[in-house]
């Protein structure tokens, strides 16, 4: 996995706080999405890959009248949380790549779940602060209970795209959805940037041409864009049964994760939904992922064994949606239909997770 060395290089604190791109999503982050203001204290854990960005957001939140405070991510767990006792009200995670401490984290905020709320920043690059906040949350938040509600009665996805994509994805109205905008719920860190919906079917079968990027839950080590390489996938009820790239390498490393224990079956219809993320970005985070479009997720994360534990995502740079026969997504904008606000999940007729990474 790229790290983010440009953020790294010598007066990168000075250069973001003069960025008003940066400074703006930054201001969007902690205000609009985290809600943090002048009546309780922050602690930002910040893994020292990213640093620049942590003391940057730090600058930032002083001027807003924000107390915070900054620890690294590496120390030991014990000394973290003892931190966070020390009558903070919030946290902000900010990681590059793999989480730390996740376990007991957790288990911390179960317990402090009405009084504690947190955040977690993945592939907290300075290209995330900028392009993964232009939205307003509540606008996202809309989007996504809308996508839900209308896949759901639709009960049936199609995706095209010019490179290729022809898929045709059976939706079941009682399957489970995850529905991230960055809000923090059920005792699960608030997951940054957002956003997305994303659910499972097995009813998958077509031809799907990855032109925008690829993602890994492991790190992928080459430059993740697809543009000039797309990668080529046929699916049949649900399982990968053919791959192809014309990047020799790249064809090497996926079909050595297809041979993985259960790693050729479809785990996830994804769709990004925000359009505030203008490009995808050379790195694996989970910016790309949020990009506004389509993505299939392949693999398995459900078991704690290594060569089980895999995931791949293929995300296209355009397609169009149908959901039923209703065009949904078309050149990079949502169409949907009018329909009744969620207020909120209780008594949604399925199981709606407000979180999706961890």
């Amino acid at each position: 996995m790229t790290s983010p060395a440009k953020d790294l290089r010598a007066g990168a604190v000075s250069d973001l706080l003069r960025d008003p791109l940066f400074v703006r999503g930054a201001r969007s982050m902690l205000l609009d999405y985290c809600g943090l203001g002048r009546c309780g204290r922050t602690l930002f854990i910040c893994d020292p890959c990213v640093k620049p960005v942590c003391l940057a957001v730090e600058k930032i939140a002083a001027a807003e009248d924000i107390a915070t405070k900054r620890v690294s991510a590496f120390l030991d767990w014990d000394h973290i949380r003892t931190q966070l006792e020390d009558g903070f009200t919030s946290a902000i995670i900010f990681q590059f790549a793999a989480s730390l401490h996740t376990q007991p984290f957790i288990e911390f905020l179960t317990r402090r779940e009405h009084s504690f709320h947190a955040y977690r920043l993945f592939g907290s690059s300075a290209e995330t602060v900028r392009q993964g906040f232009r939205r307003r949350r509540s606008a996202l938040r809309a989007r996504n209970w809308g996508l839900i509600q209308t896949a759901r009665r639709a009960g049936c996805l199609r995706v095209e795209s010019d490179c290729g994509t022809h898929l045709r994805v059976g939706l079941d109205s009682g399957a489970s959805w995850s529905n991230s905008y960055g809000e923090f719920a059920d005792g699960y860190p608030g997951v940054f940037p957002p956003a997305e919906v994303n659910t499972r079917s097995l009813d998958v079968d077509g031809v799907l041409v990855a032109d925008g990027a690829i993602g890994s839950n492991i790190g992928w080590p080459l430059d993740v864009r697809l543009a000039d390489l797309p990668i080529t996938l046929r699916i049949v009820q649900g399982k990968v049964v053919d791959a192809d790239c014309r990047h020799r390498l790249t064809r090497d490393l996926l079909w050595e994760f297809l041979r993985k224990p259960h790693c050729s079956e479809v785990a996830e219809i994804g769709i990004g939904t925000n359009d505030g993320i203008s490009e995808f970005v050379p790195s694996d985070i989970l910016l790309n992922e949020r990009y506004a479009g389509f993505h299939l997720g392949i693999g398995s994360t459900l078991s704690k064994r290594l060569d089980r534990s895999l995931h791949l995502d293929f995300m296209l740079a355009d397609c169009r949606m149908w959901m039923g026969r209703h065009l949904a997504f078309h050149k990079r904008k949502f169409v949907l239909p009018q329909i009744a606000k969620i207020p909120d999940r209780i008594g949604f007729p399925v199981n709606v997770r407000l979180h999706d990474a961890l």
